[in-house]
């Protein structure tokens, strides 16, 4: 997670507009501050995978967060990239998430049991419906990390049963009304969906999960004059097909479930894969295609490999073949691309897998281009829809 935000913040400071499907250098760029605020709605993560008998008043003890930001964007000043992304955005932001923050008593709660997390992370947005000639309704995504958690253990047990790492990776989807009052100002609010999460990289990792209302100011510096509107994707772009592979690996945490009772096995285990995606361009900003997925996990196939005798205090295992270990997949994706980030989600299905990985998996994948083919790709995986799974962090090449 480190080292894709530092690689983020080096291409954005680069001020190079690498897109995947056309690479425009420019120092052109208008720059902005911003500074937001919200108010959000914490639903109760749990999980009852361990079957730990915990009331549910207790591990959840404030539903409240106020989360604030201050963040710095910038957007291509170059004709051709405003034609093709009008009003596109993206930047790197830091702040803090204050939970419990209606009473004294929840912010104190709060912080003594589950930290108080500061954030730092990427962004970008975009209108996708103009109103009128000043107000846009605009999407945004966020994805960074969340420091400075209390992890669960012993003296909060009874109140965080959400929270397994100081370090969780951090996601939100938010959508914005944007109104633009003045060339240099501009005021936005809107709606914005959070999850927090450690990737199952740690136990426990049920995530946390919040609903809110974002509101917040924009100063321009150095604002550019005029409304550009898109050109028809017809005379702009050539539809094309490329292909993508991509390479990824992670360690992850692994819930025994071959015996009479869910075991949390000790340690970490490695997985890894390799993927081969034909994709399509629709026009600048589509991409559609499939894949073909070979993952490896250390954690699988153990069921049959559990050595006899062996109690869930000490339980071990004869190691499996790597070949045993192996799911062969195929799945479907869509892509948005914008300059610089593209937002690609997987829905597959492993034809031949271990017991433990049959079954369909999901991908969300955050590129992050940092040559006009070369990209970072960080992303998470689900089992089922619901099965946390792994981090999948790598790189790609875009043929």
């Amino acid at each position: 997670m480190t080292s894709f935000i530092l690689a983020s913040i080096i291409s954005l400071s680069s001020s190079v507009a690498t897109s995947p499907q056309d690479s425009v250098i420019t120092s052109k760029v208008v720059h902005n501050l911003s500074l937001t605020a919200g108010s959000d709605y914490i639903a109760s993560s749990v999980t009852d995978e361990l079957r730990i008998p915990v009331a549910e008043d207790e591990r959840i003890f404030s539903h409240s967060a106020l989360p604030v930001s201050f963040r710095y964007s910038f957007s291509f000043n170059n004709p051709k990239i405003r034609n093709y992304y009008p009003g596109g955005y993206q930047g790197i932001a830091a702040g803090v998430l204050n939970i419990g923050a209606l009473s004294r008593e929840g912010v104190h709660r709060a912080s003594k049991n589950i930290g108080y997390p500061i954030l730092a992370y990427i962004f970008q947005g975009a209108p996708f419906c103009r109103l009128s000639r000043n107000v846009t309704l605009d999407y945004e995504w966020n994805f960074g990390a969340a420091l400075g958690w209390k992890p669960y253990g012993l003296d909060n047990y009874r109140f965080n049963l959400t929270v397994g790492s100081r370090v969780n990776a951090y996601l939100n989807l938010s959508l914005l009304l944007n109104w633009k009052i003045a060339d240099d100002i501009a005021f936005f609010g809107g709606l914005a969906v959070s999850h927090f999460s450690n990737g199952n990289t740690s136990w426990p990792n049920p995530g946390v999960n919040s609903l809110g209302l974002r509101l917040g100011v924009i100063l321009s510096l150095n604002p550019h004059h005029g409304n550009f509107q898109p050109a028809s994707p017809d005379t702009l772009h050539k539809k094309r097909p490329e292909f993508d592979i991509s390479l990824w690996g992670a360690s992850r945490k692994r819930v025994y479930k071959g015996g009479p009772e869910p075991v949390l096995l000790k340690g970490h285990f490695a997985c890894a894969g390799i993927s081969f995606a034909p994709m399509w361009h629709l026009n600048p900003w589509w991409r559609l295609g499939g894949a073909a997925d070979i993952q490896w996990d250390e954690s699988s196939n153990l069921r049959k490999h559990y050595v006899s005798g062996s109690n869930s205090d000490d339980i071990t295992f004869t190691r499996p073949g790597v070949a045993s270990q192996i799911s062969w997949g195929l799945s479907a994706h869509g892509e948005l691309q914008m300059p610089v980030f593209a937002v690609n989600i997987g829905i597959g299905y492993n034809l031949i897998a271990p017991l433990e990985n049959r079954g369909s998996y999901q991908n969300i994948t955050l590129k992050t281009y940092i040559l006009p083919s070369l990209f970072i790709n960080v992303g998470y995986q689900l089992r089922n829809f619901h099965q946390q799974a792994n981090l999948m962090l790598g790189l790609g090449l875009t043929l």
